[in-house]
């Protein structure tokens, strides 16, 4: 690919990440309840929707309640992974422009750095 090419590439994905509103990091998952009653077996109540994400090192979690939550939850995290794809398509494509502008720059740099000494 030529700069060119790279420079629509970019920009076609800036556009995209521009779409991009609402976004969550984390992840729904489904809980299960354990249940004990005195005189009969163990059972499992749910499933209850759970969002849990990562903050500072610990994982917050927090029900969901409602189809229309979850659904809603699932697209932001969903548009969060979208965006974390777009940033590393972005880096890449930025690389590919520095390795393709490189070559040029350190030509011109060697040409002006030898200069004969004056006597």
């Amino acid at each position: 690919m030529d700069a060119d090419q790279i420079r629509v590439q970019r920009q076609r994905l800036l556009h995209e990440l521009e779409a991009l509103e609402q976004m969550r990091r984390g992840s729904v998952v489904e809980q299960y309840r354990e249940v004990s009653r005195p005189g009969a077996r163990r059972t499992w109540q749910g499933p209850y929707p759970l969002y849990t994400y990562k903050e500072k090192g610990r994982t917050i979690s927090r029900r969901l309640k409602g189809e229309e939550e979850v659904r809603r939850y699932r697209n932001q995290i969903e548009n969060f992974r979208r965006f974390e794809q777009l940033m590393r398509e972005l880096i890449q494509l930025g690389e590919q422009l520095c390795d393709l502008e490189a070559p040029l720059r350190e030509k011109k740099q060697r040409k002006l750095a030898w200069k004969p000494k004056r006597r």
